[in-house]
């Protein structure tokens, strides 16, 4: 179940994004949960994490949907939010609240649909599981929650996101690890460390900061393959106008 808010004040509009949400639905086999609100303000007040998606509107009555967006990001970092908006000096401002979409209601019928179902995508990978095995033990770790692993000999170390959550250490083989989980977003830059591309902030030659500012340095031999691969999958999972 994938749970969905809705924050738009023209009737019109509102209903035709529901319309669409049932049709992908259908056409999809997925299931979503859907809410409506009318104004910024109305999420806000009742935001507690609870939604996957936000489709919203930027210019509202109450609250404005960037307003909304930055109360909900001091709440939520990971919930995916499409901006929908008539005016296209509003799409910088995007950038500061982790937009993941930027869309213009006059294109809605013909980009709505690829731009929703990268979101439906990247929420789905989200939801995935990486199993590991520690003292006969089996962990599923959310894909989400891991910052980067790095490797010392056959000693795998995962990292978390929540620094206060301790590391994982477990035994495997990095280059085997690399090939089941490169898929669902991570990236070897160098032989020792996959970085999970999500909380990648800078990629440059000499170094790959990952949120938190914590810096790797990537493989020098391989650096223009590897920055293809990063950019190719940032075109495709990050913002787009």
């Amino acid at each position: 179940m994938i749970k969905i808010a809705i924050v738009e004040d023209e009737a019109m509009y509102a209903k035709q994004l529901e319309e669409f949400l049932h049709q992908y639905e259908a056409e999809n086999h997925e299931a979503f949960d859907i809410t409506i609100y009318s104004d910024g303000d109305q999420i806000v007040n009742k935001y507690k994490s609870q939604f996957d998606i936000i489709l919203m509107d930027v210019e509202m009555k109450f609250m404005d949907g960037m307003s909304a967006a930055e109360e909900i990001r001091k709440m939520d970092s990971e919930v995916v939010i499409i901006f929908i908006t008539n005016f296209i000096q509003h799409a910088p401002e995007g950038f500061e609240v982790q937009a993941f979409r930027y869309l213009l209601k006059a294109d809605l019928s013909a980009k709505l649909d690829s731009y929703f179902d990268s979101a439906v995508q990247e929420v789905l990978r989200r939801k995935q599981l990486v199993t590991i095995s520690i003292n006969s033990e089996i962990i599923d770790v959310p894909v989400n929650d891991i910052l980067y692993l790095e490797s010392h000999r056959r000693i795998i170390v995962m990292h978390l996101l929540d620094e206060k959550r301790p590391a994982y250490q477990f035994y495997g083989n990095i280059t085997e690890l690399s090939e089941k989980i490169e898929p669902l977003g991570f990236l070897r830059i160098q032989k020792s460390y996959l970085v999970n591309m999500h909380y990648v902030e800078i990629f440059q030659y000499n170094k790959v900061q990952l949120r938190g500012g914590l810096c790797l340095a990537p493989s020098e031999k391989n650096y223009s393959e590897l920055k293809q691969k990063y950019l190719h999958w940032r075109g495709k999972s990050r913002w787009m106008l």
